[in-house]
């Protein structure tokens, strides 16, 4: 069987088309301001973690167009699953010590855990002095329940 470039980058070019029509939930429900925190860290946090761990996501325009939208959107998932500050008063005391364990633990890790996140929108890192500043407001709330 003798296959051409021709043939090949066709085929490629009819599957990548055809790909944008799988339907993905690239949704924000209604988000509430649910998690308190003083202003300057719910600032902090908005800028570096909202995108991923909130229903306040501003998906980028490669989260329309597959396959890098399956992707973005996984990530989001994830994220929304594992760490959601729009639903954040509506988890137990237990759960939200345990949320802000793990945040501590992450950003004292000082890695950034979605590197292409932080590759894409290096403003979205956060500075030493931001993750100082959220370091120490996790640890003065970090009250056993």
């Amino acid at each position: 069987m003798n296959t051409s470039f021709k043939s090949i980058a066709g085929w490629t070019l009819l599957l990548l088309i055809l790909i944008q029509f799988v339907p993905l939930r690239r949704i924000n429900p209604p988000a509430t301001e649910s998690f308190k925190a003083p202003q300057p860290i719910r600032r902090i946090l908005k800028n570096a973690c909202y995108d991923c761990h909130s229903y306040e996501t501003r998906w980028p325009k490669a989260a329309y167009i597959a396959p890098a939208s399956w992707v973005i959107y996984r990530t989001v998932s994830a994220g929304r699953s594992a760490l959601n500050f729009t639903e954040w008063e509506n988890a137990r005391n237990e759960k939200t010590y345990e949320l802000r364990e793990s945040m501590l633990a992450t950003i004292e890790k000082g890695t950034q855990h979605q590197p292409l996140y932080y590759l894409w929108k290096p403003s979205s890192a956060l500075s030493p002095r931001e993750s100082g500043a959220v370091i120490t407001w996790l640890k003065a709330s970090l009250i056993k329940p």
